[in-house]
């Protein structure tokens, strides 16, 4: 168990301070982005920020900054108040085994299937007529967002490949599951005294914070595997890892296609699995998750 500084804080006001964390993070390092960006392209950038015209180069440097300090900076802030040995509350002190790592990454592809159906699933949501306004803003703010998205993804070049890379895959691959995994997951677990409680949770909290609505179930299965990996390993390198080859998947597969000439429309389409294959696809990650499971049950009492 992490050595904590004095008594333990209660889990509200660990998570109000969390969350404290997290906004002065966000706002922080968000004003630096902002200047960063100014003195790379020039004050007019501030111009495109208001307008809507903005320099996309301009844009990823405050993304960048943006995840760094809503979840990296709260995290490694939090984690030390929380305990004297940080690294060890956060479980990045633990030795990894490979082969949890490959079995984390195997059962993340085996599970695409069911992924691209809740995917599916999901954007045939409907509202309620009363809620017609709030449905109409979802529907606005998710075309918004796609389009900034596929902005984001037109890679002309390897190193817009690994630009791309770094503030898509590996920041929030580190970044996000510091803060929910490592962070939230942990205290939402000790406050209920249960770490599935934890787990669903922070999922919740992972895939809402993402403003996507028309994509909160397959994040929030995401996330909630995420946490799975996290809870039997030990070790939060495991989804760390899995977060980074998730979203660095789907960065490559972009960069191929654009070199071959198609075009961003056609990338970002969603793919048609028929439904045997998502059935084939539960029972398969189900049986690797298990397998997944009895391997860190072995290492835990090897280690005892």
């Amino acid at each position: 168990m992490p050595e904590y500084r004095s008594e333990p804080r209660q889990p509200l006001m660990s998570l109000i301070n969390l969350l404290f964390l997290a906004l002065l993070g966000t706002l922080l390092f968000t004003v630096l982005g902002v200047l960063t960006s100014c003195l790379v392209y020039g004050f007019s950038v501030l111009n495109g920020l208001q307008s809507g015209a903005f320099e996309i180069g301009a844009l990823k440097i405050i993304q960048l900054f943006s995840s760094i300090g809503t979840f990296i900076f709260p995290a490694v802030l939090f984690s030390r108040q929380e305990s004297n040995k940080p690294f060890e509350y956060l479980k990045l002190n633990t030795k990894i085994d490979l082969r949890l790592v490959v079995l984390a990454v195997i059962i993340l592809y085996a599970f695409t299937p069911c992924i691209e159906w809740t995917i599916k699933m999901n954007q045939l949501m409907k509202l309620p007529s009363f809620l017609k306004a709030v449905e109409a803003w979802m529907r606005d703010k998710e075309m918004e967002l796609e389009i900034l998205t596929k902005q984001f993804l037109i890679m002309k070049s390897p190193t817009d490949l690994a630009i791309n890379l770094f503030i898509i895959a590996i920041i929030p691959g580190i970044g996000e599951e510091l803060l929910f995994r490592g962070c939230v997951q942990r205290v939402f677990t000790r406050w209920a005294k249960s770490h599935h409680f934890g787990i669903w949770i922070a999922a919740i909290i992972f895939s809402a914070i993402h403003v996507q609505f028309y994509g909160f179930v397959p994040r929030m299965l995401l996330g909630a595997l995420f946490g799975y990996l996290f809870q039997w390993s030990g070790n939060l390198f495991v989804p760390m890892i899995a977060h980074f080859v998730n979203n660095g998947t789907a960065v490559i597969a972009a960069f191929m296609a654009q070199q071959r000439g198609e075009s961003i429309e056609i990338i970002n389409k969603e793919s048609d699995f028929p439904f045997y294959l998502v059935l084939l696809s539960l029972v398969f990650t189900a049986i690797l998750i298990a397998i997944f499971y009895r391997l860190s049950k072995m290492n835990t009492v090897s280690d005892e």
